[in-house]
């Protein structure tokens, strides 16, 4: 099903704007201050950052670079006295995601990192991209325990339930809270005197899962996860959008300039109307063919087709002029394939 008119044109514009070069660039926040992060680009739980290394929970799998949340009881747990988010002078939490269309009705949490006290959420902050009263939501709600909804400080934004990648950013100081999807601003709240990032516990730190024990968790694909301990600015948070996921921002921190090994990455975004962005990794140089083709296995479009150097590359496909439907991206080198599906929705 196509994502609702006014989600799915704010994305398309966005697309076709980094496509052709229109919209700002923003600023690279770099990697200073990134603390943990979760890629899942090998196919583990593992912190690339930090050391706080995940566990899966219930059947939850990390495999294609996502975590796979397909199922209620399914969750990726974090060591929160390792995170210390209660030592930070300021927070920015980024996750790209893909959720299940129509899978998260009620109230769901993304990302959660707090306590749970008579089954409630407590001393945390967290964010979601769809809830019971269809939106999305960061929030930090400290020292409020019989009823902790009523002492949140908190944003809304546009829910997305809709089967569709997305970029949700929230940033968090003693002072504010912000929500951000998709590189635009949803808003901005100042907090209350019982919620400051002090407060917060580390008792419990959820991918997919909230602290709320009545609650169903969140359904979805995480494709990335990563905390900051600054608050990142505007046009920091527009350039990591822009950048797209399964960046080399983790590479950058080690200083691991060259890639291990060979790898055909998920485009994005994804669906994608009518362009769209392919990352690929060389370990060596090497000749490399990138091929498009119909699920009838015609080909449709050459990407790439020569020596390319050692590195982590990109690619464009340009599908303006092919119809609605599922085509294969295919990678081969070195004697070896790999293929990843795209969705075009028109």
């Amino acid at each position: 099903m196509q994502a609702k008119p006014d989600r799915f044109w704010i994305l398309l514009l966005l697309t076709l704007a980094l496509a052709v070069g229109l919209v700002a660039q923003g600023v690279d926040p770099g990697t200073a201050n990134l603390t943990h992060s979760w890629l899942f680009e090998d196919d583990t739980a593992n912190d690339d950052v930090g050391g706080a290394h995940g566990t899966l929970v219930g059947g939850a799998t990390v495999t294609e670079g996502l975590l796979w949340l397909s199922d209620q009881g399914q969750w990726m747990e974090m060591p929160g006295e390792v995170i210390a988010l209660n030592t930070y002078s300021e927070i920015t939490l980024e996750c790209w995601y893909t959720p299940f269309e129509g899978a998260n009705t009620e109230y769901t949490m993304l990302a959660y990192f707090g306590d749970s006290v008579d089954g409630f959420g407590a001393d945390g902050y967290f964010i979601t991209s769809a809830r019971g009263n269809d939106v999305s939501r960061a929030a930090i709600s400290c020292g409020v325990y019989a009823n902790p909804w009523e002492g949140e400080s908190g944003v809304d934004g546009i829910e997305y339930d809709d089967g569709v990648l997305h970029h949700m950013v929230s940033t968090l100081t003693d002072e504010e809270i912000t929500l951000y999807q998709d590189g635009e601003l949803m808003g901005t709240a100042l907090l209350s005197v019982n919620n400051s990032i002090g407060a917060l516990s580390t008792n419990y730190a959820y991918l997919g899962r909230g602290g709320y024990t009545v609650d169903p968790n969140w359904i979805g694909d995480i494709h990335e996860f990563s905390i900051y301990n600054r608050a990142l600015s505007e046009d920091e948070i527009l350039f990591l959008f822009l950048k797209g996921p399964g960046t080399s921002a983790v590479e950058e921190k080690e200083n691991a300039g060259i890639p291990s090994e060979y790898g055909l990455l998920q485009n994005y975004p994804n669906p994608f109307n009518p362009v769209t962005t392919i990352p690929y990794l060389l370990s060596g140089e090497s000749s490399v063919r990138i091929a498009v083709y119909d699920v009838l296995g015609r080909e449709v479009a050459t990407l790439v087709d020569g020596v390319m150097p050692a590195g982590r590359h990109t690619v464009q496909f340009d599908a303006r002029n092919l119809d609605s439907g599922m085509y294969i991206c295919r990678m081969d080198v070195g004697g070896k394939s790999e293929s990843r599906r795209m969705l075009l929705l028109k």
